[in-house]
């Protein structure tokens, strides 16, 4: 199981990925972040 800051992580890498991706004006840039941002996602539902 993972532990709170573990989690805190994950939320704030999130987080900064959404500010970046709505700064990113390339649309391959937002793709590629879009994806990272399901991967992070998918792992915080999976905590």
């Amino acid at each position: 199981m993972i532990n709170n800051f573990e989690y805190r992580i994950f939320y704030e890498e999130l987080r900064r990925l959404h500010k970046e991706y709505q700064r990113c004006e390339s649309a391959t840039l937002k793709q590629s972040i879009s994806k990272d941002i399901e991967l992070i996602e998918y792992a915080l539902e999976t905590i």
